[in-house]
Order: C-alpha cells, then structure tokens, then sequence
C-alpha cells in the first residue's frame, strides 16, 4: 500500500470462519464462540475534543490493548489481568481523553501544542522532527515539540482476525509530506494473539520520494500510576549513560529508581546506549514498587541504536509519569541532532523496519524471571560507563 493510490477503501476486515460481526450504531465487535475472551471492538468517540476519534479494542482473556488510528496508531492504553482484577497501564494524564488531532495546535507559536493531545501509552514522536522546539532566526516556530506523526490519522486500516495463526492484527498506514520536501509513509502493524500477557508493534518507515528523504523516530511509552509510583524501578541494561541537564545529574545516582509524587518538581531525563547481546538483542523493564508486576520492552539496538528514559515524578493530579523510550536520535532539535550525525537518511523508495514486543509479568516468580532475562544483557557489558555531567554530544 501506498500514498500514491488514487482511491483506497479506508477500512478492511478479514475474519476468519466462526468470528461473527455484530454493529450498533457507530460500534462494531467482532467475536467467536469457539475463541471466548478473543474480541475487537471498534467504536467512535462523540462529544468535546475526541470527537471522531476511532478506537480499537483488540483483547484476549489477559489483556487488552487500546488503539487508535485516528492519532497515528497511537496506543492509547492497556488493561492486564493480575488474578482477578485488571491492571490499567498507561498513565493519567491532565489531558483526559484521547483528542481528535484537528484540536492540537501543533503550529501554536511557542512550539508546545502537541502537548494538547498527550496522553497515551504508546507515541511515536517524528517524522521530519521528534524533539525539542526548534526556532527560525525571526523567532517563528520551525520544528514543534516531537513532530507531526502521532497527530497524523491513518489513512487505511486494515483489520485481521486469524484463527490459524491465533492471532489478531491491527494495521494503519499514515502519511506525512509536503510538495518540495519529505514524502514519507509509516505503516503500523500491532499483533495481539489470542492468549498471553503480550503484543507486538512492526513499524515500517518508506521514503516515497525519488530522493533521499531524512527522518527522525522515538517511541513514547509513557507509564504512570499504580505501576510507575513510589518504589518502582526501571530495569535498563546499558553501556553508557548521560544526564540531560544539571538537574538530570544530580539525581543520576537514582536513575533506576521512582519516589512519591512531589508537586512542582521538574522533570529530568537520562540518555543511554544499551547493553546487548551478540544479535543486537536487549530488553527493558518497568516494575512495581510491590514487585508483583512489570512491563518489558523487548526491541534490537541495531533499529534503536539509543534510548531515553523521562522521569516527570510531580503531582498525580498533574501527571506523575515515566517514559521508556526506544529511538533512533535523541529528542534534541533537529539541527543539533543532523550536526551531531544522528538524522536517519533513506534512499529513494527504502524503507527500515523498526519492532518492539511488549510483555507483562503478574506475579512476583514472573518478575523476577523477566528481570534476570534483563539482568543478563547486562552481564554482556561489565563496565558501564556512567557520566555524572551533560555530554555537549548528546545533550543540548
């Protein structure tokens, strides 16, 4: 699929024999008597500023994982069932509804409109840019804050319910260009299989153009409270590690580590290379402060040669958040990204690929099994190099 097609059909469903197909109103679900707790739901939201947006349910007996192809195949949340109750992983942001792009002034003057529609789980932040704002010498706004793409509705879905591979699969193609410059298409493809406590994210990144065409690309996940709070801990192996800024380095002793919410704290955030093993192969974990569930990110440093993790540890009330954030660049402007040589570049008609696996822990045996999987790409890199100040290298 392509950009160029004259005409495609928006939305496509293929179902396998025995999934049935009950519609009311603007909602439709698909289920099987011969698969229980395997569903889809598709909805659109009514009233205020999500008005139109479109949400995918995809869920199985342990989990269900929200999507919308509205705001760039964004994730807007994920319920996990611990025992007998299900845990909500995403984060409560002051922006409580997913937002129709068309009410995020991402053009607004100082650079910071994405924020206006923020609140996912899962964002991706790119395509021509994915950091901070960036300014002309006249003081018009050049590059907003993370980029266009996850304000950018896709433009086909596609949805596949397949009982041979027990599995369902979301996909949504988006498109971002302009004459005279980027012609680049993003295609989303999410893998929910008909049981177990995990997903899959392929993305795929092609430059429609007859020239080489550069990008940018960082995956928000951002998680909040209860499994981001007081006690939690990020698991992340790595090979080097620098604070952002001062504020970032005097706390980079208790990077791993999460307090209680203090109203008006800053945020801060630490940049790494990853520890890997011999295939590029690595792993990052989120867990609890009870130590009885986690998130892992399963993903190759050879698609995300850095990563970003973000500590906004402020109030709940103004969202107490943090970031895991798998990347290609890191979140700086543009220029000092390009002049420091970590702009992506495709050629004509190329395209990269880019996975992570997503996968959660219920109970504390399976925590502890997922934190040693981490704990051994660690073992691959011994000595660690941690910096105690900003790198003018990587940090603006």
């Amino acid at each position: 699929m392509s950009a160029k097609h004259d005409f495609l059909e928006y939305f496509t469903v293929n179902l396998s024999a025995g999934f049935e197909t009950v519609s009311i109103g603007e909602t439709n679900l698909w289920t099987s008597p011969e698969s229980p707790g395997v569903s889809v739901e598709r909805k659109i939201m009514r009233g205020g500023p999500s008005d139109g947006v479109e949400v995918f349910t995809l869920s199985n007996p342990a989990i269900s994982v929200c999507v919308m192809p509205t705001r760039g195949m964004g994730i807007w949340r994920v319920m996990v069932r611990q025992g007998e109750k299900m845990v909500r992983v995403g984060w409560e942001s002051p922006v409580p509804l997913p937002v129709n792009p068309r009410n995020v002034p991402l053009d607004q003057p100082d650079g910071l409109g994405w924020l206006r529609g923020f609140n996912e789980l899962v964002a991706r932040c790119g395509l021509e840019s994915n950091g901070a704002p960036e300014f002309n010498e006249n003081g018009t706004l050049r590059y907003p804050l993370h980029g266009r793409i996850q304000n950018t509705p896709a433009y086909s879905v596609r949805l596949q319910i397949d009982a041979e591979k027990r599995e369902l699969r979301l996909t949504g193609i988006m498109h971002e260009g302009r004459l005279f410059f980027n012609s680049l298409e993003l295609e989303s493809c999410l893998t929910l299989p008909f049981d177990g406590t995990g997903f899959r994210v392929d993305d795929t990144v092609r430059n429609l153009s007859a020239r080489p065409a550069e990008f940018e690309l960082l995956y928000h996940v951002n998680v909040g409270q209860p499994v981001a709070d007081a006690g939690s801990r990020a698991e992340i192996p790595f090979q080097r590690i620098v604070p952002r800024c001062p504020w970032a380095a005097q706390n980079i002793t208790s990077a791993p580590d999460y307090h209680a919410p203090v109203t008006g704290e800053p945020e801060m955030c630490f940049f790494y290379e990853l520890a890997a093993d011999e295939n590029g192969n690595t792993k990052t974990m989120l867990r609890n402060p009870n130590g009885d569930f986690a998130m892992t990110l399963g993903f190759s440093v050879n698609e995300f040669p850095y990563f970003c993790q973000w500590k906004a540890q402020h109030a709940a009330e103004d969202g107490y958040v943090t970031g895991l954030e798998p990347c290609i660049n890191f979140p700086n402007t543009r220029s000092f990204e390009q002049k420091n040589g970590r702009v992506a570049v495709l050629g004509p008609a190329k395209e990269r690929h880019f996975g992570i696996d997503f996968s959660f822990s219920v109970t504390k045996e399976e925590v502890e099994t997922a934190a040693a999987a981490v704990s051994a790409f660690q073992a691959e890199c011994p000595d660690p190099v941690i910096e105690y100040a900003p790198n003018p290298e990587w940090c603006e």
